[in-house]
């Protein structure tokens, strides 16, 4: 029997300066790259639906109801299959009711007319069956929930008829200059703030009318039974508003 003897090879590290040894290695800047998305400052659409008055009565100086009627269209899926909608509960929630003037007239152009700017949405509560098991001839379900917001939003011009308190708009008034003194400046800023008039909901309607996008025959059930998640709704909203405006004596 032969021995072999095996062969080990090696090599040395290559010589480096003490200067490089003391100085630790220099991290690599790596550029990480995030996803662009669009600023969410910016809405997607800058004009809103006019919604003209039915009615505008103002019952004294400071007090105007406004009477509007404003459509409303959505489309929203639930979250399982429904046999039937059995019950809807539905409510008004305005989130937004800023009264903007008319600024003042300038010569030759005709000023504007006094703007109410309405926000909102209507909450609506569906009670719903869904089919659990079903034969040729019968159809078992349980009730189940969905609540879903349905926003809305839109302008009404208030005419020119109305008798409404002017309105400063907080600009500033103008700088006063109390020094003399070229080494000492003093800067008395006036601002005049107007109160906002008070937004009180009187009386709401919500007609509506769904139409259901995607029913289809229910499986093994009797003749004409469906099922369906996507719902389209088209609302009519009456709403009648009291705004009060203070009282600047």
């Amino acid at each position: 029997m032969s021995n072999y003897n095996l062969h080990q090879w090696t090599q040395k590290s290559p010589y480096l300066a003490n200067w490089i040894q003391q100085n630790p290695p220099t991290a690599r800047c790596t550029s990480q790259s995030q996803p662009i998305t669009p600023n969410p400052i910016f809405p997607l659409t800058a004009t809103l639906p006019m919604c003209p008055p039915l009615e505008l009565s103002q019952t004294s100086p400071s007090v105007i109801l406004v009477t509007i009627s404003t459509p409303a269209e959505t489309v929203f899926t639930l979250p399982t299959k429904a046999l039937e909608i059995k019950t809807t509960r539905k409510s008004l929630k305005i989130t937004q009711c800023r009264f903007y003037n008319f600024l003042s007239s300038v010569l030759g152009i005709p000023h504007d007319n006094p703007k109410l700017f309405l926000g909102g949405f209507v909450r609506k509560d569906i009670q719903y069956s869904e089919a659990v098991r079903q034969t040729a001839n019968t159809v078992e379900g349980t009730i189940r929930d969905f609540v879903v917001n349905i926003p809305i939003s839109c302008v009404v011009d208030l005419g020119q008829t109305l008798v409404i308190p002017p309105t400063l708009f907080g600009l500033q008034n103008g700088d006063k200059l109390i020094s003399s003194d070229l080494t000492e400046v003093n800067i008395v800023r006036q601002q005049f703030l107007d109160l906002l008039p008070h937004c009180e909901l009187i009386f709401t309607q919500i007609s509506e009318m769904d139409d259901t996008l995607d029913r289809v025959p229910l499986q093994g059930g009797p003749l004409e039974e469906g099922v369906f998640r996507t719902i389209q709704e088209k609302m009519i909203i009456l709403i009648q508003l009291r705004l009060t405006f203070p009282n600047h004596s």
